[in-house]
């Protein structure tokens, strides 16, 4: 649940924000660690309000301000996702996922009043439930010998690994032909992250990230 501009993710950002940077390019070991305690991800009726809210407006038939009306969810989740993960990655990732369904419902090109509505209510029982206990320990994916996934097995956020790919083009020294390549490579990740596929998005800048990592 992004939209992010060009721009941002070609600006310098303080060193400290890519922190994950220093460490996507090891194993398996470094994805374990990161698993966090469950502590739960607190009070979620705000969120819960505003797909209520988005649920009474699909009910009316009106599903283009039904899709205007869960940009305020996405704006508001996206703006506490990092808060929220460290609380819970597991909670949170169930939740992202079920977000992503509903947002997908709503803007697809013909919308389907059926789907909508069944996403819509998966997403209001996952934030009045989600999964409590974090997941086991699993493998990092790597893409490039750089890690994609997390502890959980879910997609690392792409904006995160966006910026570490911003980070890496303002200290890496590299020739012409691999410059145009991480460029390419880090186009492709910023429409993928747009498009809301982490999963694609994240390959793309493990391949500018393993360029700059030579």
């Amino acid at each position: 649940m992004k939209q992010l501009l060009l721009a941002t993710a070609l600006i310098i950002v303080p060193v400290g924000a890519f922190t994950a940077f220093n460490l996507y390019p090891a194993g398996p070991s470094v994805a374990a660690a990161t698993a966090t305690p469950t502590t739960g991800l607190g009070d979620m009726s705000a969120f819960s309000g505003i797909v209520a809210n988005v649920q009474t407006i699909a009910a009316t038939g009106d599903l283009a301000a039904a899709k205007t009306r869960i940009k305020d969810f996405e704006t508001a989740w996206d703006d506490q996702a990092a808060t929220l993960r460290a609380l819970d990655g597991n909670a949170w990732g169930t939740i992202d996922d079920a977000a992503d369904a509903a947002l997908g419902a709503l803007r697809a090109g013909t919308p389907d009043a059926a789907a909508v509505s069944s996403t819509l209510i998966a997403l209001q029982a996952t934030l009045t439930s989600p999964v409590a206990a974090a997941a086991a320990p699993v493998a990092a994916t790597l893409v490039s010998g750089i890690a994609v996934t997390d502890a959980n097995g879910r997609a690392l956020p792409c904006e995160v690994m966006l910026k570490a790919v911003a980070l890496g083009l303002t200290t890496a020294k590299l020739s012409d032909a691999d410059h145009a390549a991480f460029v390419d490579f880090q186009t492709k990740a910023l429409e993928r992250c747009n498009a809301d596929d982490d999963q694609r998005a994240d390959g793309f800048s493990a391949q500018a990230l393993a360029l700059v990592s030579k």
